[in-house]
């Protein structure tokens, strides 16, 4: 897993943009082979008011606004929990330098390997 991204990111969706707080993680998910990544988009309700929020299987677009990660995402609007914030999934690659695939680790290398060894 990477430390993923914490900070402010453009939200654009249906031709509309705001900036809001995200926090944005990824893993490494065995059954497909490839890093996934989720995050939650904080105050999106109130940065779009007066208009309606996107609502959840909405498509947008993120960029993250920090100098040395100016980098765009695409994510799906999968839940709003209790707090209001809206969790998002990634369709695209991840805006922010993921971790390495267990695929892409090097023959012998299992420093992120924590399987105990058997005897």
């Amino acid at each position: 897993m990477s430390e993923g991204y914490r900070g402010r990111a453009e939200v654009a969706v249906a031709g509309r943009q705001v900036v809001v707080d995200v926090e944005l993680a990824d893993w490494f998910d065995p059954i497909s082979g490839r890093h996934r990544w989720r995050g939650r988009l904080r105050d999106l309700a109130s940065a779009f008011a007066p208009d309606a929020p996107p609502p959840t299987g909405t498509e947008l677009t993120l960029t993250l606004l920090e100098p040395d990660q100016d980098a765009t995402a695409t994510a799906r609007v999968t839940d709003i929990d209790l707090w209001g914030s809206h969790m998002i999934d990634g369709i695209s690659p991840p805006p922010y330098p993921a971790g390495p695939d267990e695929l892409d680790l090097p023959d012998g290398d299992t420093s992120g390997d924590t399987r105990p060894e058997h005897p």
